[in-house]
């Protein structure tokens, strides 16, 4: 009886100590909330951009640039994690990087498919700032 409680005791450690030692060296997930992106983005762009944007403008392009990192695998759908190999790593062996023009080029796509008029460059300083919320938060990491 003893020896069986030993037995049991050990499984228990030994699986407990390789969960708590995982979970330790595994960041945890960073949650990004739309509304407060809008809200720092916004607040973070030039004044002369603030002047022109509308905070709807503002969540289009962000809405827009967080579906493009969600394409790309750089950040998971709401609700879901980034598959995460055994050794904790994500699934890809090389880091995923999204140029600031091709983020721009596709924003650009996507703003005039809703019809709105949006310059070139408020679109680049709305990618800039959101990639610095990002990084803010831990969502991305730095700048290549």
């Amino acid at each position: 009886m003893v020896l069986a409680a030993l037995g049991v005791f050990v499984v228990a450690a030994v699986t407990v100590g390789r969960e708590a030692f995982r979970l330790g060296h595994q960041p945890p997930p960073t949650i990004v909330d739309v509304e407060e992106a809008v809200h720092f983005v916004a607040d973070d762009l030039p004044d002369e951009a603030q002047g022109r944007l509308t905070y709807d403008e503002v969540r289009i392009l962000v809405t827009a640039q967080l579906g493009l990192l969600q394409d790309k695998g750089v950040l998971a759908p709401p609700g879901e994690e980034l598959p995460v190999s055994s050794d904790g790593d994500s699934d890809g062996d090389l880091p995923v990087v999204i140029a600031d023009d091709d983020a721009v080029a596709t924003l650009l796509g996507e703003v005039e498919e809703a019809g709105i008029g949006v310059d070139d460059h408020d679109v680049f300083l709305v990618v800039a700032s959101l990639n610095r919320y990002l990084e803010s938060i831990g969502a991305v990491g730095p700048t290549a």
